[in-house]
């Protein structure tokens, strides 16, 4: 995938090569991340500005892309839409001093490192999945979702579907796969 530019910005490909990738590190000068927050909590925050401009609408962007925060005080907030709101009006300028601070790309460049964490966190947290013949794993949060899953795979009969091989089973998140044969 080639960069694209918007805006004078590149939005670069997630593969990056010659990029460190974020991680939830506490050197928050990594990042100049300029509050109390977790870095992670802070792109979420980031994020969360960032959809309500692009949306156009706070309540669009929040009920459908809510953040989703690590810490529990930030998971309260965004619980309750009063106190979500008003850290989204406290948070607006600082976004912005942050991305002049950062510059545009690197801010780019960061948000797209969150999303990809954010992807794993959310793969890593999947005790269920299903290995196809191709190579291709899919995470399911459930045993039943994933099950669920595998029929809907065999009951497909077009050419260029996936095939399920083996189920899949971790103890803890993010733990090693334990195979074991499709149920008959």
């Amino acid at each position: 995938m080639d960069p694209q530019t918007r805006d004078g910005i590149t939005i670069t490909n997630p593969e990056r090569e010659n990029e460190t990738p974020m991680t939830n590190s506490t050197d928050t000068a990594s990042i100049h991340n300029p509050t109390d927050l977790s870095d992670y909590d802070w792109l979420e925050t980031v994020a969360l500005v960032w959809k309500v401009r692009n949306e156009g609408s706070y309540r669009y962007a929040v009920e459908n892309y809510a953040p989703e925060f690590e810490s529990p005080a930030m998971q309260a907030v965004a619980a309750d839409d009063a106190r979500l709101r008003a850290f989204y009006g406290e948070n607006k300028a600082k976004v912005d001093a942050w991305w002049d601070t950062v510059g545009g790309q690197r801010a780019v460049d960061l948000h797209n490192d969150h999303i990809d964490e954010s992807r794993q966190r959310e793969k890593d947290a999947c005790l269920w999945g299903v290995r196809c013949t191709d190579g291709h794993v899919v995470h399911e949060p459930s045993e039943a979702e994933r099950d669920a899953f595998v029929a809907r795979l065999l009951a497909d009969t077009y050419s260029n579907r996936r095939v399920p091989a083996v189920l899949l089973r971790r103890e803890v998140p993010g733990g090693e796969w334990t195979e074991s044969p499709l149920k008959s």
